[in-house]
């Protein structure tokens, strides 16, 4: 009998240490990667400016195109506050707006050198993410990197980003993307 209560006691089923707690930060991966399906299934017209080091280009992009789209919003999916060597590396605060019914909610490294830095995000009064600003940063004595990501949804796609490797030119790369639903004809 002992041994049956002896056994019953140690099964990890039942163990409430052992189970999963749930994510401490807003999903940004799952979040971004259902906006990429609804961009493209939805049809939006895309026009992108690319300036690298001053020189600029422009280009319409299809927004059924699935690999540009992807494209865009990877280091936006990339970014995952829940993986667990980042559970404790992030303080976060919130501002409400009684008026409007608007949420910020601001996500801040503990560390200098964690990556990113600074999520920002803005919650319409249904909770639904309308705007998501990132900011990363990486500094030594051979190398600076410096990485600024706007979404604003159903408007914008916003990368900047510096680049420093010592006795080398810095590297500016900023590519600016504006959404709008398509018109039919």
């Amino acid at each position: 009998m002992f041994t049956i209560f002896g056994f019953m006691a140690c099964n990890p089923a039942d163990n409430p240490s052992k189970k999963l707690s749930p994510d401490k930060f807003v999903q940004l991966p799952q979040y971004f990667s259902a906006e990429n399906a609804r961009i493209r299934t939805e049809g939006f017209s895309l026009f992108k400016t690319v300036t690298l080091n001053g020189k600029k280009d422009t280009a319409a992009i299809a927004g059924g195109d699935s690999a540009a789209v992807h494209d865009l919003l990877k280091p936006f999916m990339d970014v995952d506050l829940n993986k667990p060597s980042l559970r404790d590396e992030f303080d976060t605060s919130s501002l409400y707006d009684p008026f409007s019914g608007r949420r910020s909610v601001i996500y801040k490294s503990k560390g200098e050198q964690t990556r990113p830095a600074e999520i920002t995000m803005e919650l319409d009064k249904q909770g639904n993410i309308q705007l998501v600003n990132i900011h990363a940063y990486t500094t030594n004595m051979v190398y600076e990197f410096r990485q600024d990501l706007t979404y604003q949804r159903n408007r914008q796609i916003r990368s900047d980003t510096y680049q420093k490797i010592a006795f080398l030119a810095p590297k500016e790369l900023q590519v600016n993307v504006t959404m709008a639903p398509k018109t039919g004809m």
